[in-house]
């Protein structure tokens, strides 16, 4: 026969397991409150670096472009150049300014051998001087 005291022993256990239920219950929905509050800082995270990697894509993909077109551009001058030079009714001038910055001359010693501006020695410099590998 089941007595008053079995009774209130697994009545005991029963509020006892109940309680533990409970408590494991509370602190599970504090640990998954704290993982949510994680997975959403680390959401706004990856936003904001996806938000600076199309920044950085948009601005690279520009400077792509623009060296693109600086370098047409300077084909396009080094062509100008060589034309100038062939057109040269002793050929000379700008060919030994050539073979002067393909040497390493400075822009004052190409000017003062071959009688040319500033800017004209400047520019042979520019296109020529790395063909020597300097």
């Amino acid at each position: 026969m089941i007595t008053p005291e079995f009774v209130l022993v697994v009545l005991a256990l029963g509020v006892l397991v109940g309680l533990l239920v409970a408590i494991w219950a509370i602190r599970l929905s504090r640990r998954l409150q704290a993982v949510q509050a994680q997975v959403a800082s680390l959401e706004r995270t990856l936003q904001q670096n996806a938000e600076c990697y199309q920044g950085l894509s948009a601005g690279a993909v520009g400077q792509g472009q623009h060296l693109v077109r600086v370098r047409q551009d300077l084909g396009r001058l080094k062509e100008r150049i060589e034309q100038v030079a062939n057109s040269d009714p002793n050929g000379s001038s700008f060919n030994q300014a050539i073979r002067m910055a393909r040497k390493g001359a400075s822009s004052e010693e190409i000017m003062e051998a071959c009688g040319i501006s500033q800017v004209e020695a400047d520019l042979v410099l520019l296109l020529h001087r790395d063909e020597a590998g300097q």
